[in-house]
């Protein structure tokens, strides 16, 4: 699949042959099961632009999502169609479960953790309804971004199917 990462607000973006100095790689795992696809393809300014930052998108095929990580929720209001989490290595990144799913009023989320909570990586921290994000949203491509991408020397993305805890969805380079 090609991306131009000169499109990109951040420019982070590498690709596997062509990967800058770094020291250290780090997994990040994927936190839902589905299709990895580049955040160019989500219908929404705010992640085609990399308000939130860098990152991928999830075409998500389940109805959990993962701990991709060992570490904290920063973030998780009561719609819980919005998650930010925080590693204890301090990357944070933001999943964001369908687009304009605030909508949904909570109708269709379940919170397993609450903002606070620790976990480890594979934990089970929501559940979604993937019928109803189908019926109800715009787009149930679920951007996954790293909130303080400017920290990190690149992200390599990785394009392919992948299931929740088990895959890869971005290298952090640092």
């Amino acid at each position: 699949m090609e991306y131009k990462a000169s499109m990109t607000l951040l420019g982070k973006l590498v690709k596997a042959d062509n990967l800058p100095k770094h020291s250290k790689k780090l997994a990040i795992s994927s936190p839902l099961s589905g299709a990895v696809v580049p955040l160019d393809e989500v219908p929404h300014d705010l992640f085609k632009h990399r308000l939130f930052g860098e990152g991928v998108a999830i075409k998500p095929s389940g109805y959990q999502v993962i701990a991709p990580f060992n570490g904290h929720i920063m973030e998780f209001p009561e719609l819980a169609n919005q998650i930010r989490l925080k590693a204890k290595n301090g990357l944070q990144i933001q999943i964001q479960l369908g687009i304009d799913s605030h909508l949904l009023m909570a109708e269709g989320f379940k919170r397993i953790k609450k903002p606070g909570d620790s976990f480890i990586q594979g934990d089970i921290i929501a559940e979604f309804s993937l019928i109803k994000m189908k019926k109800q949203l715009p787009s149930i491509l679920c951007p996954v971004t790293l909130l303080n991408s400017e920290k990190v020397t690149a992200i390599l993305p990785h394009y392919y199917s992948v299931i929740a805890g088990e895959d890869t969805i971005m290298s952090i380079l640092i």
